[in-house]
């Protein structure tokens, strides 16, 4: 049988969905790991940034410090104090220093970030001219100092958008970092133009000085206290410490003079050089705490950038985890399900295809009291899941009940095989008792007309017979008409005549002498009328069916061959599988029990069968007999005492003209008719037949009480078929002529003398009872 297409081409493979599951979480996990991916790469490269940035930025402050060291430098020289020459060259240096210093940096860092550095820098372009100038004293004090607050100015403008920065403690820093420069940077506006102020000529204020003075120091104130609301307490401890110093105390004391002079003469006069030296120092102390809070936030920038890496990596490792544990998770699947599965399929197949039809044929083919083992049970494959165990289960308990199933139909086939063969054997003794009752009947009967009906009762329980037989074939008994010595072909297939119906419709074609084993004589007829009856039936009444005998180099092949309405190659092929014995005759139509009938004798025989297309129209059936079932030897005819059943009532079938042809072909038998000839005296007269004839041409007997004394005797001349006679009228003529045979043989038994007669042909039934 086979399945829907909806079930032959399913919609995909079980391997296949899980591969599309699989695809489809990889993705979302994919998906949803890969967006927390990018923002841990955008944490990770904004904390890199900022780290960046921070080293710029405190980079850049360590610049603005060495750029305010100068810039107080020059002002107090130009202030007068030209003793402080000499240090024109350490502090120009250091400015060198640290501006090489950035623009080493800018290479290192980002181009984006070196690019917002860049023009702070580009500010600084002409400060070789200046400090030319500062040098020649072609400079104010002035025009120094607004000089170098211009440029310190735009390098503590820095670059960083400190909202784009989500770290609120980096935040903080920063915030904190700029407060404190920029109150370091008034603190050096403070100590450059303060210095000023203490070595002026008038020791006081001219103009808007002392306006200036107070903008100085309300921004460093501003600034101071922007820092210590954003920094930490430890970096408000540091500035606490500078600023608690004996050098801050001073600076304060003239800070304090300064402002106590309102704009006019100071009330005190203060040292230039030692004010310029305390604010040195004091600023110094600044950039150290600026130095530390600039640690502070490099120290958060690289610990946001390893924390953010570390995330980066913990994030990646998570995603190969559950991409490997998807993986896995898929190959478990495909051990567990898909693998055992398809190896479960591969032994349900196994036993679909060998295991469980080995079973069945062996326990077909058992003998009553065997009994063959059940196939193998079924085992789950390692590794397997529970479904595939329960699977394999009632796959198991399926095999089970279909072997159970199979053992109860063998049971009940061989039950009915012995049913079967029981009525045939049955049938056929009833057959054979009727048979012999018909003979006695057509020995003792005159009348030609209730003769004709005999013999075709006759015919009928022959045909009856070998429906009989039929039923024994197809239960697996052998004939049990077999005999020891071996039979002419064209005997066999006389006797196969008897056997079917409209057999006059028969002709011998060509039948090559050879001798037929006498065991299977009785079987291979059985298949000739089979294959006879369905050339009959299938072709026209008024078209003879035609058969062939000849010897072939692996046997000898009889041919039947019919012109009737053929067979299409469809079902001549399945015909030729019945016709091999290869199928089952419980499963076909009984039309066709005929060729399972054949099949099995020709299974059984070692016989080839098969149907073909015949050279114009209908079909030839050929059975090919191999060279086990002919004998070689002369063919001799057994006595009228021992002659086979099969041929005396082979007899009975006229013979037939044989056609004309270059070939050998054997002579038909003749029918034997009586001839009146002299005999010896001591014949008595009820031996003698009467000269008269009967109107079927034989020569009427004498009865007993109505015998002359005179002398006559009998011989046998051939004599040909009589064309305008009917089957019937040959068949009386036969009759008469072996009742009359008969009755001569049981007088010759009583006389002391035997007569002398041709070979008679009987119709008793001689076969053994079975």
């Amino acid at each position: 049988m086979t399945a829907p297409s909806s079930e032959t081409r399913p919609f995909g493979t079980i391997r296949g969905k899980l591969l599309r599951i699989l695809a489809l979480c990889l993705t979302v996990v994919v998906v949803l790991l890969g967006i927390e991916v990018a923002s841990v790469v955008r944490r990770d490269l904004a904390a890199r940034a900022t780290s960046e940035s921070v080293t710029v930025e405190i980079t850049v402050q360590r610049l603005v410090h060495e750029v305010q060291r100068e810039r107080g430098i020059s002002s107090v020289f130009l202030s007068g104090h030209y003793e402080f020459g000499p240090l024109f060259q350490e502090y120009r240096a250091r400015t060198d220093a640290a501006q090489r210093e950035v623009v080493q940096l800018l290479g290192q860092v980002p181009a984006d970030t070196a690019a917002a550095v860049r023009p702070m820098l580009d500010r600084l372009s002409d400060l070789s001219a200046t400090r030319s100038k500062i040098d020649s004293k072609t400079i104010g004090f002035n025009a120094s100092h607004d000089y170098f607050t211009e440029r310190i100015a735009a390098l503590n403008q820095g670059y960083l958008d400190f909202n784009l920065i989500n770290d609120r403690e980096l935040q903080h820093g920063l915030f904190a970092m700029r407060s404190l420069a920029n109150a370091k940077e008034r603190t050096g506006q403070q100590r450059s133009f303060l210095n000023g102020i203490f070595n002026s000529s008038g020791n006081r204020f001219r103009d808007d000085e002392y306006v200036t003075l107070l903008d100085i120091l309300a921004n460093k104130q501003v600034a101071l206290a922007e820092f210590t609301r954003q920094a930490t307490p430890a970096q408000r401890q540091r500035l606490d410490r500078a600023q608690s110093t004996q050098v801050a105390a001073d600076i304060a004391k003239a800070e304090r003079i300064a402002v106590a002079a309102s704009g006019g003469a100071l009330p005190e006069r203060v040292n230039s050089r030692a004010h310029h030296d305390w604010m040195t120092a004091y600023i110094d102390e600044l950039q150290g705490v600026l130095q530390s809070v600039a640690d502070d936030i490099q120290g958060r920038a690289d610990t946001l950038q390893n924390e953010a890496t570390t995330e980066l990596v913990v994030v990646i490792l998570v995603v190969l985890l559950v991409i490997a544990l998807l993986l896995w998770m898929f190959v478990d699947t495909n051990r567990s399900i898909i693998g055992p599965l398809a190896v479960l399929a591969e032994d349900a197949e196994d036993i679909a295809t060998r295991r469980l039809p080995e079973a069945v044929a062996a326990l077909q083919t058992a003998q009553e009291h065997e009994r063959p083992p059940p196939p193998e049970p079924m085992r789950a494959p390692a590794g397997a899941g529970a479904e595939i165990h329960s699977v394999t289960r009632a796959l198991d308990r399926v095999q089970s009940t279909a072997f159970a199933l199979a053992n109860e139909q063998t049971v009940l086939r061989r039950n009915t095989s012995e049913s079967m063969a029981n009525l045939g054997r049955r049938n056929q003794n009833l057959l054979r008792r009727q048979l012999a009752f018909i003979t006695d009947l057509e020995q003792e009967e005159l009348d030609p007309a209730v003769l004709a009906n005999l013999f075709q009762l006759d015919h009928l329980a022959t045909r009856m017979r070998r429906n009989a037989e039929s039923l024994l074939v197809l239960a697996g008994t052998t004939s049990p008409r077999q005999w020891t010595e071996p039979l002419p072909a064209v005997d066999v297939v006389r006797a196969a005549l008897a056997e079917v119906e409209d057999y006059h419709r028969v002709v011998f074609r060509r039948i090559d002498d050879q001798l037929v084993a006498g065991a299977v004589a009785a079987e291979i007829a059985h298949m000739l009328a089979e294959l006879i009856e369905n050339g009959l039936s299938f072709s026209p009444p008024e078209v003879e069916v035609e058969i062939y005998g000849r010897r072939v180099p692996n046997g000898y092949t009889l041919a039947v061959i019919d012109h009737g309405i053929g067979m299409s190659a469809d079902a001549m092929a399945k015909a030729n599988t019945r016709l091999g014995g290869k199928e089952n005759f419980l499963v076909a139509p009984t039309r066709f029990l005929g060729h399972y009938v054949v099949g099995q004798l020709a299974k059984r025989l070692g016989v080839q069968v098969n149907l073909a297309e015949s050279p114009a129209s209908g079909v030839t059936a050929r059975i090919v007999l191999p060279t086990s079932l002919l004998v070689t030897g002369p063919a001799t005819r057994p006595v009228a005492e021992e002659e086979p059943e099969l041929l005396r009532r082979a007899h009975v079938i006229p013979p037939q003209a044989v056609p004309e042809s270059a070939e050998p072909v054997p002579a038909p038998v003749a029918v034997a008719v009586l001839e009146p000839e002299p005999v010896p005296d001591n014949v008595t007269q009820h031996q003698r037949p009467s000269g008269e004839r009967t109107r079927n041409g034989l020569l009427k007997r004498v009865p007993r009480n109505q015998g002359s004394n005179q002398n006559r005797g009998v011989r046998a001349v051939p004599k040909p078929p009589v064309t305008d006679r009917t089957p019937a009228q040959v068949r009386s003529m036969l009759s008469d002529f072996r009742g009359g045979h008969k009755r001569g043989e049981r007088a010759s038994r009583d006389s002391p003398m035997d007569q002398a007669g041709p070979l008679p042909v009987s119709h008793q039934n001689a076969e053994e009872p079975r």
